[in-house]
């Protein structure tokens, strides 16, 4: 079971991660083609919808299979609801990495339902307008963010197993 929910738990990361990647390399970029001179916005807007849809799903993945992941490599519930456990070098660690896991939560969420929508809306309707260019701004910086943040998190699970 432990070996199976591992499995899962860093195979979701890895397309949660790997997605954020393909999307800063290769989506973004191919935006300032020619081809999509008019249509930014949609695509962005349909691009955005399904990866949103995807990165939910696998939030609530990565949630179920970490507390498996725990549970079935010995620790208790009461355990983890002790003081000592956090204070600990693994519970250190996993504290920060759920720490940045809720902030990258919280990001995704005003980035997913407001900033990337809005943005995307405005990006063909009034490209050039001031509001477009500083909803976009903030749209890139908040998925950027997430990005680093997903990264962090991935040094502090790789520290978690490896100390």
């Amino acid at each position: 079971m432990y070996y199976l929910s591992v499995f899962i738990h860093i195979t979701s990361a890895i397309f949660w991660i790997g997605g954020m990647l393909f999307t800063a390399g290769v989506l973004v970029p191919v935006t300032r083609h020619e081809l999509l001179k008019n249509k930014k916005g949609e695509f962005f807007t349909l691009i955005g919808k399904k990866f949103s849809r995807i990165s939910w799903l696998l939030f609530v993945v990565l949630i179920i299979t970490g507390i498996t992941n725990l549970l079935t490599r010995g620790y208790t519930a009461e355990q983890l609801l002790t003081g000592s456990f956090w204070t600990e070098v693994f519970g250190g660690y996993l504290f920060i990495k759920l720490l940045v896991f809720g902030l990258v939560l919280v990001i995704s969420g005003v980035h997913d339902f407001y900033a990337g929508p809005k943005a995307a809306e405005l990006m063909d309707k009034q490209p050039n307008h001031p509001t477009t260019k500083r909803i976009r701004k903030i749209s890139s910086l908040l998925g950027r963010l997430n990005l680093v943040l997903g990264l962090v998190i991935l040094y502090y699970a790789i520290r978690l197993l490896r100390g």
